[in-house]
């Protein structure tokens, strides 16, 4: 099971590699990334009249994004802790795994969203928001294991 988890943490590490990657390679590349990867229509416009709506999105998303693995990351002592790393876990868990779960709700009133990207996003986004939460329970754990060996005597 500890192997399931770590893989899973992992697993959350690479998405948002990928997602850093997508989006920063997407103001490179131009507005047919945008398209491809179904940025909303301001932001293609954006990148095809050079303005800066787009690149500036796209860093900033890759920024979270970059956070996201980071904080992943942490909990498994791949680089150092963070501030407030639990509650950032907790809150990037949530985002993800909320994005994910709401498609099939979306779904209902849009069936356009039933697409093959949207249900792939959907599942990437569900396997990062996993892994971020596996990623807070293991902290968690790590924390209460920390501060029960804090109480014992020397």
């Amino acid at each position: 099971m500890k192997l399931v988890r770590e893989t899973s943490i992992r697993l959350a590490i690479l998405i948002a590699i990928a997602g850093v990657v997508i989006h920063l390679g997407a103001i490179v590349a131009g507005p047919s990334w945008y398209v491809f990867f179904g940025a909303p229509a301001p932001f293609v416009e954006s990148a095809r009249a050079g303005t800066w709506l787009a690149p500036v999105a796209g860093v900033i998303i890759a920024a979270l994004m970059g956070s996201c693995g980071y904080y992943a990351a942490s909990s498994l002592g791949l680089v150092p802790m963070p501030p407030l790393q639990r509650s950032g876990l907790a809150a990037m868990a949530t985002v993800c795994l909320v994005r994910a779960l709401l498609l099939p709700l979306l779904a209902i009133r849009h069936p356009e969203l039933l697409n093959t990207f949207e249900t792939v996003a959907a599942i990437v986004w569900g396997l990062g928001g996993y892994g971020l939460a596996e990623a807070f329970i293991r902290t968690t754990r790590l924390a209460n294991v920390s501060f029960q060996q804090a109480g014992q005597p020397s």
